[in-house]
């Protein structure tokens, strides 16, 4: 019987219950502000996206050009040309913060290769449809141009593309 005293005092106790919800209501902001802090448009992951790759391959008198680009959730396919070479980046975001996982040319139309750096197959049957649907009304020769990627390169973090590529 003490024991149910104690409870129902609690609420009868006006501060109690309004410190109870206020914590709560603020607990639920918290987790939601976080929540949203970490989620991104898809024109703002496009930005970035463009960002990193211009940062990481642009050379002065060589700027790469980024189109089109496809989401599935925290994975992307950004297709790229610089001059006469192409070819696609495979990108993985990490927090607000995406990050090259690996660049390639055709092998990136398939499922399987993009399941083989790690993505789930969902993920991977996704982008790729997604992809084929974008590169739809691109020319034969863009998609020439993308598919002229040799192999696979895989990324490092920070790693930069040199002038003495071959790609």
């Amino acid at each position: 019987m003490g024991e149910i005293n104690k409870v129902s005092s609690f609420f009868k106790h006006p501060l109690s219950v309004n410190s109870l919800l206020t914590g709560l209501v603020i607990s639920a902001f918290l987790y939601t502000g976080y929540a949203f802090a970490h989620s991104q448009t898809e024109a703002e992951s496009q930005g970035r996206i463009k960002a990193l790759i211009s940062k990481t391959f642009d050379q002065p008198n060589l700027k790469v050009q980024i189109t089109p680009i496809v989401i599935e959730g925290k994975v992307a396919i950004a297709d790229w040309t610089q001059g006469q070479k192409g070819g696609r980046a495979l990108l993985r975001r990490k927090h607000a913060d995406w990050e090259i996982i690996a660049c390639g040319g055709a092998g990136f139309k398939d499922p399987s290769a993009i399941a083989s750096a790690g993505i789930s197959k969902e993920i991977a049957n996704n982008i790729t449809a997604k992809l084929k649907t974008a590169e739809a009304t691109l020319s034969p020769q863009k998609i020439k141009q993308l598919d002229s990627f040799d192999g696979v390169v895989t990324m490092r973090h920070g790693m930069q593309h040199g002038s003495d590529s071959k790609h």
